[in-house]
């Protein structure tokens, strides 16, 4: 069966620049696909399991499903933020330009544990709540509500569900951990006719924004971005710190990065749709995001997922309230 990842990236027009305006890419021989070039995905699917100071990844779980009449397998990945709910992306069963209706709950199935292949439990689900504006305003992350729960039938056994970072002093320049089931299939040595195990990668808060609104039945709610970018070890891939400011790009307001790349520096690709941003809180580590997309060619040849790359996630802290009073 085709597995077909659910779409994260955009697809707006990009603003009209200047050569001298434009960062360089990595050289060709340099590419690559979401984990550094001179690390294997080995290194970041240890990075789970690993007894180093990072988060519990245990409640990243995997979510799949098929939609009547289409030979493809949807993927995308969430958070299990307590033993009954899953906090994800609204994209991975809702997009309105693909989608007459919402993904039916009774055709998804949740894999829990590292390895989708052999999972540790395999639950239904009950019912999908979108973001209240998520249906009418649908755009990724472009106002800021590409959020869903995920209601499970049963709950999850013997896991301890993440906690929320719910205040809003995300501090940018810190290290932040990003968990999720991408697909690394094109990379050599992985088998295409399985799914990808879960990995971890880390890497460097870059942006925060605020003060995105949508309203809908006289509600107003308010939405914020996250995001870092996919720095190279050459330190030449620096898409936030360079002068070229694109559309999409700009929603993230203002800000500078690092050029330094961390040990597992990297970048999110297709299926980590929903997954995790973790930053740590007075010693514990707590969601702070879920990944909606990645800015469409941040620079001029820039390849999906290669050095370079930015992830956007929604802000959690902006939506607790409305967290809260569904999983009540």
């Amino acid at each position: 069966m085709k597995i077909k990842f659910i779409p994260y990236v955009l697809l707006f027009p990009i603003l009209l620049y200047s050569c001298s305006d434009i960062e360089q890419i990595e050289p060709a021989e340099y590419e690559t696909f979401g984990i550094r070039h001179d690390r294997t995905l080995t290194d970041y699917e240890a990075a789970i399991t690993s007894t180093t100071d990072r988060p519990d990844f245990g409640p990243v779980v995997m979510f799949s499903y098929t939609i009547a009449g289409k030979s493809d397998e949807y993927i995308g990945s969430g958070t299990l933020i307590t033993p009954n709910w899953i906090l994800t992306a609204g994209h991975n069963f809702y997009e309105k330009e693909d989608q007459k209706n919402p993904v039916n709950p009774a055709d998804i199935s949740v894999y829990i544990g590292n390895d989708p292949n052999s999972p540790e439990q395999t639950l239904s689900v009950e019912q999908i709540f979108f973001h209240p504006t998520w249906i009418q305003n649908n755009m990724d992350f472009v106002y800021a509500n590409d959020l869903c729960l995920v209601k499970l039938k049963t709950a999850a056994k013997n896991m301890t569900p993440a906690q929320l970072y719910t205040s809003t002093e995300e501090p940018i320049g810190n290290k932040v951990w990003y968990a999720g089931f991408g697909d690394y299939s094109r990379l050599k040595g992985q088998n295409p006719d399985f799914y990808s195990k879960k990995h971890a990668l880390e890497n460097v808060l870059d942006r925060k924004a605020t003060g995105i609104v949508t309203r809908i039945n006289g509600i107003t709610y308010n939405g914020g971005l996250l995001a870092f970018d996919f720095d190279s070890p050459s330190g030449k891939s620096n898409t936030l710190g360079d002068n070229y400011v694109g559309e999409d790009e700009a929603l993230l307001g203002p800000g500078s990065s690092a050029a330094t790349a961390l040990n597992l520096e990297g970048a999110t690709v297709p299926g980590d749709s929903g997954g995790p941003l973790f930053i740590k809180d007075n010693g514990v580590w707590k969601v702070a995001g879920v990944l909606s997309g990645g800015v469409p060619e941040p620079v001029v040849g820039q390849k999906d997922s290669n050095y370079g790359d930015i992830s956007v996630f929604i802000r959690v802290s902006n939506s607790k309230a409305w967290i809260s009073e569904v999983i009540k």
